[in-house]
C-alpha cells in the first residue's frame, strides 16, 4: 500500500488511509487460482476475429474502423498522387505535400490527449474533406491552379493527422484478445483504399478532389459514431469490454 500512495502522489492523486486493500481477481471474485486461470485461457484461447463478429458491439466498431481506414487511406494516398491534375510544377507541389505533412503529426501528438481521439478524428477528415471539396469545384485556369494546389496542401495536412491518430484509436476501441485480429483488419482496409487511389487519380481533373472530399466528409461522419477513449480503460477480454461499456 506504501508503494501505491507513492504512485498515487505522483500521479496527483490520493489513496484514502482506510477502507482500501489489495486482492488479486481470483480473490476478489471468491475463485480458486485454477478455476481463474481456466476461464483466463478460455477467453483468451477464443479471442478472434469470429469472436469480434460475434459480439455486436465489436462488429459495429469493427465495420466502423474498417470504413474509415478505408476512406483515409484513398484520401492520404490519392492527394499525394494527385499532384500530377493540379497543372502546376509536379516537384514543388510533392514537395509542399511533404512539408505539409510534419506539422499535422506534430500538432495531432500535442492534441490528442488534449481534446480526445474522436473530436480530432472528426475534425481533420472534415478539414481535408472541405478543401478537396473546394478544389474539385476550382478549374485548373490561372490562378485556380494555384487555390486547387493549395487545396490539395491543406487537404493532405488534415488527412496526415487522421492518419496518425487512427491507429492509436483503433486499438484503443477493441480489448485486448482481439485487438491484433482488429487492428490487421483496419490495417487490411487501408491498404485496400491505397490500392484504389490510383484508380481514383486517373478519373480527371476534378472528380479526384471531388472523391476525395466526399471520403473525408463521409468518414468524419463515422467518426462520430465511435466512443471516445481517452481516459477509458483498456479492456482485457470481450466480455470485459461490453460489461463495462453497458455501465458506461
Amino acid at each position: 500500500m506504501k508503494t501505491m500512495r507513492r504512485i498515487a502522489e505522483l500521479n496527483g492523486n490520493i489513496l484514502p488511509e482506510d477502507g482500501v486493500t489489495l486482492a488479486i481477481d481470483e480473490d476478489a471474485n471468491g475463485k480458486t487460482g485454477n478455476e481463474s486461470a481456466a476461464e483466463e485461457e478460455e477467453e483468451i484461447a477464443g479471442g478472434s476475429i469470429v469472436d469480434v463478429l460475434r459480439s455486436p458491439l465489436m462488429r459495429i466498431r469493427l465495420l466502423l474502423a474498417v470504413s474509415i481506414n478505408f476512406f483515409c487511406s484513398i484520401v492520404y494516398y490519392g492527394l499525394s498522387l494527385n499532384v500530377v491534375n493540379l497543372g502546376t510544377n509536379i516537384y514543388l507541389s510533392v514537395f509542399l505535400n511533404a512539408v505539409a505533412e510534419m506539422p499535422a503529426f506534430l500538432l495531432t501528438a500535442i492534441l490528442l490527449d488534449r481534446y480526445g481521439r474522436k473530436p480530432l478524428a472528426i475534425g481533420t477528415q472534415w478539414f481535408s474533406g472541405g478543401f478537396c471539396l473546394v478544389g474539385g469545384l476550382i478549374k485548373a485556369f490561372g490562378v485556380g491552379k494555384t487555390v486547387r494546389m493549395a487545396c490539395s496542401v491543406m487537404g493532405i495536412f488534415g488527412m496526415a493527422g487522421t492518419y496518425n491518430l487512427l491507429f492509436i484509436y483503433t486499438v484503443e476501441l477493441f480489448p485486448t484478445v482481439v485487438r491484433n485480429a482488429a487492428l490487421g483488419c483496419a490495417t487490411q482496409a487501408a491498404q485496400m483504399g491505397a490500392i484504389l487511389a490510383p484508380v481514383v487519380v486517373v478519373l480527371g481533373e476534378r472528380v479526384p478532389f471531388l472523391v476525395f472530399g466526399v471520403c473525408g466528409i463521409v468518414g468524419g461522419v463515422l467518426a462520430f459514431l465511435l466512443p471516445e477513449t481517452l481516459n477509458r480503460p483498456l479492456y482485457d477480454t470481450m466480455a470485459g469490454i461490453e460489461e463495462g461499456e453497458g455501465n458506461a
